[in-house]
């Protein structure tokens, strides 16, 4: 199959192996996972916790790569970490006043898996999507975002 479209509102899906429109929710999806990720390699930067941030970032392509592989699981200690964050507001105005580019890295990486899960649910509702999206991907992700938001403050409550 072509990956290239004499359409230019059409885009190839690897994921499905066909041709879709350039402004599906799988490309936005896709889109918010990649920016999440670039948070998150900027917050390595400031050298704190980074194998913490690592560890985050190897769970996000996990949970990416479970859509197309099922065997892309995260390892039971990461996950049974997960199960156990809980999602709490935390005010980040002070680190941000503060100017810790960290915190505000990973506060954006949180918020791009957050945007991700929107479009991932939007998948799951989708014909050509359906089989590929699981509760399994939708859960973990929602709790990375819970994650790395509390990273964001290093899991320091307010």
């Amino acid at each position: 199959m072509s990956t290239v479209s004499d359409n230019a509102d059409e885009r190839y899906c690897d994921a499905i192996d066909r041709m879709i429109k350039a402004d599906h929710p799988y490309f936005m999806y896709r889109s918010a996972i990649v920016e999440a990720e670039a948070f998150l390699a900027l917050s390595v930067a400031s050298g704190y916790r980074v194998n913490e941030i690592r560890e985050i970032i190897e769970m996000l392509d996990t949970i990416f790569e479970n859509m197309t592989d099922r065997n892309a699981v995260l390892p039971d200690n990461l996950r049974k970490m997960l199960n156990h964050s809980e999602d709490v507001w935390l005010d980040l105005k002070d680190k941000f006043s503060s100017g810790d580019t960290r915190a505000a890295y990973l506060a954006a990486a949180s918020s791009e898996m957050s945007r991700a899960l929107h479009y991932l649910i939007l998948l799951k509702d989708d014909e050509s999507f359906k089989e590929l999206v699981s509760s399994y991907q939708i859960n973990y992700l929602k709790l990375l975002s819970i994650h790395t938001y509390r990273e964001a403050m290093s899991h320091v409550l307010l």
